[in-house]
């Protein structure tokens, strides 16, 4: 039968090295949690996905997507106008760091007659399709 060792037996280190370690633990931020310029930031993982998602694409693709976060995930909510730049979207959001998953279960691919549609084609322009 193994007996704990008594209190007085045991001795507890104290160094300046668990201290700094124990010190740098609560002062780390989590990567889905910096900001923009390296502050803490609640939202800081949305933000410099929609940051990458400004340098990487022509606004035109992008202004119809909302861009949130749960925890390390990255949350895609909106319209896009076709599947290949939903790939696009979804590589450049799994590459900012603190990204371990993108949710796109809220993004549509919108087809391009239903947006040619959407914009007020002339009836003409629609008279061949009917």
């Amino acid at each position: 039968m193994n007996a704990l060792p008594s209190s007085s037996s045991v001795r507890y280190r104290s160094t300046s090295e668990g201290r700094s370690s124990l010190a740098r633990l609560f002062t780390a931020i989590p990567p889905e949690r910096v900001g923009l310029h390296g502050e803490y930031d609640h939202s800081g993982l949305a933000k410099r996905v929609a940051l990458a998602f400004n340098q990487n694409f022509a606004a035109e693709n992008v202004k119809n997507i909302r861009i949130s976060q749960r925890g390390a995930v990255v949350v895609l909510v909106g319209q896009v106008p076709s599947q290949h730049l939903l790939n696009d979207l979804v590589r450049v959001a799994l590459n900012v760091n603190g990204t371990a998953d993108v949710e796109v279960n809220g993004l549509s691919v919108v087809s391009p007659c239903v947006t040619y549609l959407k914009f007020g084609a002339p009836k003409v322009a629609l008279s061949p399709l009917f």
